[in-house]
C-alpha cells in the first residue's frame, strides 16, 4: 500500500539577487511538478520559499513510489499470429517470448484499421527516493536566471555559488551529487546570529530548526513583521506605506529587524520631496508621508537580524551625504534657465544612426502638434512648447544622479523657470505610463506629446533595421507601443492610427513605404496581443483587425462581439451573416464587378422582403453606430436573419442572367456594408452547444 510522504529540498547559496530570488519562487515548483508528473509520481501540493541565502521546495503528500505503468507493445497482424482455427502460429509464440508474456496473455486490438496482436505488461513503479536521486540534479540545472554565473572549477551555471544542498524525504536523506557538492540533511541558520550547521530529522523539523536559528522562511510572514514593526517603532499606526517597498525589504533579509532613522529637516526645506524620497529608496529605506501626503523627516530601514545603533547612524550618514550632493546639483541646475538646456541635447546621442536627442525632440515637436489637432485641442502652442522642452532635464545634473526622476525634474525646473503650468505638466507627464499599471497622463496635451515621443522612437528603430518582432526587446520598443495603446484605449482617444503612422514616417526623409507597412504590421501585432491578454478569442481578433483606423473602436467592438457570441441566438445569426459575406467573396474571386443596386430589378418576393427589411432598419442602425452602442447594433442586425434565410432559400443569386445576378449581389453588398462596420463575420467561429465543436463559416458558400 502506498504511503504519502513529505519532501524538502533546500539549495543554500551566497546572497541571491532580488530578481533571481523572486523568479525562482515561481519557477521551482513548476519545474518540480513537471518532473513528478513525467515520472508518474503523485503529490498533493507544491510550495516554494526563498530568502537571500536559500531556495526551498516543499512537496506535501508525495507518493512513496511511482504508479505502476501498463506497457502495450504491438506485434504481428492477427491473421499472421493465428491460423484459421485460432491456434497461435510461430509468429505469435516468438512475439510472446520476446515480450516475456504467455501466448494466452496476448490480446487483439485495432491499430488504425488493422487488427494486430498486442502484449500488455505491467511495469512496477520504482521507489520515489530512487527517482528523486536521479532527477534532482537535473532540477537544479533547469533553474534559469538573468545572469547565471560559474564559480571555482564547476561547470554548473547558477545565480550565485551553491554552498549546501539539503534533501529529505520524510526522515530519509536523498543522496545525490551536483558538481563537487553532495546533498545531506544539514541546513544553516542566520549567517551572523546562528550560522550552524544544524542536522534536520524531517521536513517538519526543518521549519522549526530554521525558526529557532533566526531564519523566517515565509516571505509573507517577513512582510507582516515589517508592517507591525513600522507601526510600533515609527509610530505609524493607520498610515499608508508603500507595500512594494515593504515586500522588497522583506525579500532582502532572513530575519527582519527595523530601525527608525531621521532626515535632516534642512533638506525638506530646500529639495523637492520626490528627490529626498528617491534618495531614501536608493538606500533600501522606507520613507513615510503624513495624512496630507507630506513627506515626514524620518524613514525606516530593515536590517538583517541586528538592531545595532551603528547601523542606524551609518544609514543616516549615507543619506545625508546623498542629500548634500543633491542639494548641490539642484542649486547648480537652477543657475541656468531650463530652456537653455535644450542646447545640451545636441551633445546627447539618442542613437548613433538616428542622431541626437535634439533631433528627436524637433520631430516630436512637429508630430505632437499634429496629434493635438487630431484630438481637437486648441492650445497647440503649449503642446509644441512642452514637446520641445520635455527632454531638457536629461542634461541636468539632478537627472544624471537620479534617472528615475526624469520628467518630474523637467516639470519642476520648468515651473521655476517661468514656464506655465500646462507646459510643465506636459513635461512631467509625457513619460507616463512607464510600466504596466502605472498612472496615465491627466491632460490630453501631455498624452499628445507622450504618443509623439513613442512613435518617433518606434519609427526610428524600424528605419535602422531593429527587428520589432524579435523575442528580445533591448530598446523597449514593445513597452513603448503598449504604453501608447494603453493611453489611447483607457483615455478613449479618437485617433486615426494609419494616418498618424504616415505622419510619423514623413518626419524621416530616409523612410520608405516599407517602413510604413512595417509600422502598421507591428501595431497590428501589438493590438492583437493586448486583446488576447484581455481574453478576446483569436477568431474575434481576426475578424476585427482588418481595419486599424480607430483603436478604441477595435477594442470595444471586440468586447461586444465576445459578449454577443455567448448569446443563444448568435450561432444561427452568424451563419446567416456569413452566407452574405461568403457569397460576395465568391463573386470577388470570380471577378464579378458589382453594379449599383436598382430596386426596380427585384422580382422575387424574398428579395423584395429582404430589401424592405433592410430599408426599414437602416436609420436605426446608423443611430446606434453613431452612439457606439455595438451590443444594440448586433441585436438589430439579428432581426435580418429570417429575411436573409428566406432570400437564400428561395432566390438563386448566381443565375445566368447577369443583370439580375449583379443586382442581387449589389443588394447583399449593401447589407454586408453594415456587417463589415463591425467585423468580417466569415472569420468568426461558434461552438455548437450540442457537440462542443467549433465551426468556421468562411468556407460555407451556398447558392
Amino acid at each position: 500500500m502506498k504511503k504519502n510522504l513529505d519532501f524538502i529540498l533546500e539549495i543554500g547559496t551566497e546572497e541571491l539577487s532580488l530578481q533571481d530570488m523572486r523568479h525562482s519562487l515561481k519557477e521551482l515548483p513548476l519545474l518540480a511538478e513537471e518532473i513528478l508528473t513525467r515520472n508518474n509520481i503523485s503529490f498533493k501540493k507544491t510550495l516554494s520559499f526563498a530568502t537571500p541565502r536559500r531556495i526551498v521546495l516543499y512537496l506535501k503528500g508525495i507518493a512513496d513510489r511511482q504508479a505502476d505503468n501498463l506497457i502495450e507493445v504491438s506485434g504481428p497482424p492477427k491473421d499472421i499470429a493465428f491460423d484459421k482455427d485460432g491456434n497461435p502460429t510461430e509468429a505469435a509464440k516468438g512475439f510472446a517470448r520476446s515480450q516475456k508474456v504467455k501466448v494466452s496473455q496476448l490480446v487483439v486490438k485495432y491499430v488504425g484499421k488493422k487488427e494486430v496482436v498486442c502484449a500488455v505488461s505491467k511495469k512496477k513503479g520504482k521507489p520515489t527516493s530512487a527517482i528523486l536521486r536521479r532527477v534532482l540534479p537535473d532540477l537544479l540545472r533547469s533553474l534559469s536566471f538573468t545572469q547565471p554565473m560559474r564559480w571555482g572549477k564547476t561547470r554548473l551555471s547558477f545565480s550565485r555559488p551553491i554552498r549546501w544542498i539539503l534533501a529529505l524525504l520524510d526522515e530519509k536523506t536523498i543522496r545525490f551529487r551536483v558538481e563537487n557538492l553532495n546533498s545531506s540533511n544539514l541546513t544553516y541558520g542566520h549567517r551572523f546570529l546562528s550560522p550552524g550547521p544544524f542536522r534536520v530529522r524531517n521536513p517538519a523539523n526543518y521549519f522549526d530548526t530554521l525558526q529557532k536559528n533566526f531564519v523566517i522562511l515565509d516571505r509573507e510572514i517577513r512582510a507582516s513583521l515589517i508592517r507591525k514593526g513600522l507601526e510600533e517603532i515609527c509610530s505609524l499606526k493607520g498610515r499608508k506605506v508603500d507595500e512594494d517597498l515593504i515586500r522588497e525589504a522583506g525579500d532582502l533579509v532572513e530575519y527582519p529587524a527595523l530601525l527608525c532613522c531621521s532626515i535632516e529637516k534642512q533638506y525638506l526645506k530646500i529639495l523637492p520631496e520626490r528627490v529626498i524620497e528617491s534618495a531614501v529608496k536608493r538606500g533600501k529605506g522606507i520613507p513615510f508621508r503624513d495624512g496630507k501626503g507630506n513627506l515626514l523627516p524620518l524613514f525606516a530601514i530593515v536590517a538583517n537580524g541586528s538592531k545595532n545603533k551603528g547601523i542606524k547612524s551609518s544609514y543616516e550618514e549615507v543619506l545625508g551625504a546623498k542629500l548634500a550632493d543633491s542639494k548641490f546639483f539642484y542649486q547648480e541646475d537652477l543657475r541656468k534657465p531650463f530652456e537653455k538646456y535644450g542646447e545640451e541635447l545636441k551633445k546627447i546621442i539618442f542613437h548613433n544612426q538616428l542622431g541626437t536627442t535634439f533631433d528627436r525632440v524637433k520631430r516630436m515637436e512637429k508630430l505632437a502638434g499634429e496629434i493635438g489637432k487630431d484630438l481637437g485641442l486648441k492650445d497647440i502652442a503649449n503642446i509644441e512648447r512642452g514637446a520641445l522642452l520635455c527632454k531638457n532635464d536629461l542634461a541636468t545634473q539632478m537627472v544624471r544622479e537620479f534617472p528615475e526622476l526624469q520628467g518630474f525634474v523637467g516639470g519642476h525646473y520648468g515651473l521655476l523657470s517661468g514656464e506655465n503650468e500646462l507646459t510643465s505638466q506636459i513635461i512631467e507627464e509625457h513619460y507616463l505610463p512607464r510600466f504596466p499599471g502605472d498612472s496615465l497622463p491627466t491632460r490630453k496635451e501631455a498624452m499628445a506629446v507622450g504618443i509623439a515621443d513613442r512613435l518617433i522612437a518606434i519609427c526610428g528603430y524600424l528605419i535602422i533595421g531593429i527587428d520589432l518582432s524579435a523575442s528580445s526587446d533591448p530598446y523597449g520598443v514593445r513597452r513603448l507601443a503598449n504604453g501608447l495603446i494603453e493611453i489611447v484605449w483607457k483615455k478613449r482617444l479618437k485617433l486615426h492610427l494609419p494616418n498618424l503612422l504616415k505622419k510619423t514616417v514623413s518626419l524621416f526623409p530616409s523612410a520608405t513605404e516599407s517602413v510604413y507597412r512595417g509600422l502598421v504590421d507591428f501595431f497590428k501585432q501589438r493590438i492583437n496581443l493586448l486583446l488576447a491578454n484581455d481574453g478576446i478569442p483569436a477568431d474575434i481578433r481576426a475578424a476585427i483587425l482588418i481595419d486599424l483606423s480607430d483603436p478604441v473602436q477595435i477594442r470595444e467592438k471586440a468586447i461586444s462581439l465576445k459578449i454577443w457570441k455567448k448569446t443563444s441566438s448568435a450561432s444561427a445569426s452568424l451563419e446567416a451573416f456569413s452566407r452574405v459575406t461568403n457569397i460576395l467573396k465568391q463573386a470577388e474571386n470570380w471577378k464579378i464587378k458589382l453594379t449599383a443596386f436598382r430596386k426596380e430589378l427585384l422580382k422575387e418576393e424574398a428579395e423584395k422582403k429582404l430589401f424592405s427589411h433592410y430599408q426599414n432598419m437602416i436609420k436605426d442602425l446608423n443611430e446606434l453606430w453613431k452612439k457606439e452602442e455595438y451590443q444594440e447594433y448586433l441585436k438589430k442586425l439579428e432581426e435580418l436573419k429570417p429575411s436573409i434565410d428566406s432570400f437564400f432559400d428561395n432566390v438563386l443569386v448566381m443565375e445566368k442572367n447577369e443583370v439580375f445576378r449583379n443586382n442581387r449581389l449589389a443588394l447583399l453588398s449593401l447589407i454586408n456594408q453594415e456587417f463589415s462596420k463591425l467585423a468580417d463575420f466569415s472569420e468568426l467561429e461558434i461552438t455548437n452547444c450540442d457537440t462542443g465543436l467549433s465551426a468556421n463559416f468562411s468556407s460555407n458558400i451556398r447558392n
